[in-house]
């Protein structure tokens, strides 16, 4: 998979979700809910940000990629206007992490990036680094 390195505007994205991820991180809800914070960038610049949603009943539960994604449809935003995306979770010891750290969607989210937009730029942990991939490239075998 083809990987390229990360622009300052990435960079600052990075930093952004990880202070959101800090600020709304609640260890008293679920044990710690809202472990991940997502945010996607507009081709305007404007970035929008969810965080992850436990429940209950696992199904209920909601990553941060959609919620981020939700938004900005919500505030008027095209699905081709999303530029770049990035997950932040928060360090949990359970996770053998002690920083937050940018992580890769998982597959149901691969899923959700790609259909809104199969060249979104998604930042991902690669080699040691943070890098960008497309969002298609994340789904290899994708036949649909």
């Amino acid at each position: 998979m083809e990987t390229t390195p990360l622009s300052s505007e990435d960079e600052a994205l990075i930093e952004q979700v990880m202070r959101t991820n800090e600020r709304t991180f609640d260890p008293e809800f679920f044990d710690g809910a809202h472990i991940v914070t997502a945010g996607v960038q507009m081709a305007d610049g404007s970035v929008y940000e969810g965080v992850s949603l436990p429940a209950s009943v696992g199904r209920a539960s909601m990553c941060g990629e959609p919620v981020a994604v939700g938004s900005a449809i919500a505030d008027g935003y095209s699905h081709d206007d999303i530029t770049t995306t990035v997950a932040v979770a928060y360090p949990m010891p359970s996770h053998d992490e002690n920083e937050a750290r940018v992580i890769p969607p998982c597959g149901s989210c691969r899923e959700l990036l790609a259909d809104y937009n199969e060249k979104m730029r998604v930042i991902v942990p690669s080699g040691g680094e943070n890098r960008i991939v497309k969002a298609i490239d994340l789904l290899p075998t994708r036949t649909w």
